[in-house]
């Protein structure tokens, strides 16, 4: 009986682990998209004569990536350490 589990429960943790690689990857390609979102506002600004409109959606493409890139990979690093030390974040402070 044990042996017949055996295979769902890797099967289940499997799941899991492929739909975190999954959230990485949808993380990964929306910083892309941010950064080619602001990349062509910049070019038309710059192509239309506005050099301080380009500098500004440059810098706010690369903020707005670095925000998003940066708030997934705390919150990976925060549930990995919850997981493995079954400490949250709440009890950090006692």
């Amino acid at each position: 009986m044990n042996i017949a589990s055996a295979p769902t429960v890797l099967a289940a943790t499997d799941l899991v682990s492929g739909s975190h690689s999954l959230y990485t990857i949808g993380v990964g390609v929306l910083v892309v998209l941010i950064l080619l979102g602001g990349g062509a506002r910049a070019a038309g600004a710059f192509f239309g004569g506005r050099i301080g409109a380009t500098v500004a959606w440059a810098l706010t493409a690369v903020i707005v990536a670095v925000v998003v890139g940066s708030g997934y990979a705390i919150y990976t690093s925060t549930k990995r350490t919850v997981d493995r030390t079954g400490i949250t974040t709440g009890q950090f402070g006692q």
